[in-house]
């Protein structure tokens, strides 16, 4: 009887250890990824003559392949600054090099000034209140007057649909006072395809902002986000269709294809996370996954499994961003901007070219 017992131990020990075993090669064991659709999705890249600038955040890698590539860029958003509850202007980072670099290049430099959490809150009472209003274009003029900007970016982002006059007012008078000064205005937008006053597109009307400002800006990315369901981030018969529904409320010359150079990691049934295209490749190798390339959405994809939970990924190569200059070229729109630099598949660069 004991020695039974003791057989049943050991047999149920040795169950255990390769269940666990098991458990750690799905989780940890490196496998072969198949990268095949990708590394030929990417050979014989065309490259193209545009104006193109990029969103660079405060990290040594984003700011690193700014400084490595500035010969292509036209303009740069460096990511420095927010504007509170109160209306003050805060300067979260700053970095000379960027800007030294940006100097010696010739490319001119319109940082980034964001509503702290894109809190709706603080929008509202800017472009509500004129007096506060004013003030803020007063603060940001001073900075960007300084410290020798060439202009500045707004990301207001979140604005309530019922400030919609508002905001075109409150652009109006920026727009105004910064020309007083030779400064330009960019100003980044929600991508639509039709008219809407409601959600969070419905403040920005895009025939009224387009006369107040130079690069009008679309935020061509996030059809699939990290709150949504999985799928490509910036699929190309939206992106057409985004482009045709600019160009008929917004003068050519202005219009800036926004396009993404990042991409998302969707579990099963949660929220995703941002990956960077080097995160995709790791995470593709890690788990041996077999990556595919979509050319009619224009992004590269794969699947992968931890234990039971399945995940999707979706990121963009270097293809991806040729086939969308081809597109906005196609158009008639040689403007572009990434968001954001660092997150790129390196061969893009390969892709771009200064006009």
């Amino acid at each position: 009887m004991l020695k039974s017992g003791f057989l049943l131990l050991i047999f149920l020990f040795f169950i255990t250890f390769a269940f666990i075993l098991f458990l750690y090669m799905i989780i940890y064991a490196k496998g072969e990824a198949d990268l095949t659709e990708i590394n030929n999705a990417n050979r014989n890249l065309s490259s193209y003559s545009i104006y193109f600038g990029g969103w660079v955040i405060p990290t040594e890698k984003s700011i690193e392949d700014f400084v490595n590539n500035s010969k292509k860029f036209t303009w740069v958003s460096p990511t420095w600054y927010y504007v509170d509850d109160k209306g003050n202007i805060i300067e979260r980072a700053f970095d000379k090099k960027l800007i030294e670099v940006a100097r010696e290049n010739n490319v001119k430099i319109l940082p980034l000034i964001a509503n702290k959490g894109f809190d709706p809150n603080i929008v509202s009472s800017i472009v509500r209140n004129k007096e506060i209003g004013d003030r803020v274009i007063d603060a940001l003029l001073k900075v960007v007057v300084e410290k020798n900007f060439d202009g500045i970016n707004i990301d207001f982002e979140g604005i309530p649909s019922s400030e919609r006059e508002y905001f075109t007012d409150f652009m109006k008078r920026l727009y105004l006072k910064f020309h007083e000064y030779g400064k330009l205005i960019s100003i980044d937008v929600p991508a639509k395809t039709h008219e809407v006053y409601e959600g969070w597109s419905g403040a920005f009307d895009y025939k009224a902002l387009s006369n107040y400002t130079d690069l009008f800006i679309i935020m061509i990315y996030d059809y699939h986000w990290s709150g949504g369901t999985p799928g490509p981030i910036s699929p190309l018969d939206w992106f057409i269709s985004v482009l045709d529904y600019a160009v008929s409320n917004v003068p050519r010359e202005k219009i800036v294809a926004g396009i993404p150079f990042y991409g998302y990691d969707w579990p099963m049934n949660a929220r995703g996370r941002g990956v960077t295209y080097e995160q995709a490749i790791t995470i593709a190798k890690k788990y041996g996954a077999k990556v595919h390339f979509d050319f009619d959405k224009g992004e590269a994809h794969f699947t992968y499994n931890i234990v039971l939970e399945r995940h999707e990924v979706w990121f963009n190569i270097a293809k991806s961003t040729e086939l969308r200059i081809k597109t906005a070229l196609e158009k008639g729109i040689d403007k572009i901007a990434a968001w954001r630099i660092g997150q790129e598949d390196p061969k893009t660069w390969k892709v771009i070219e200064r006009h």
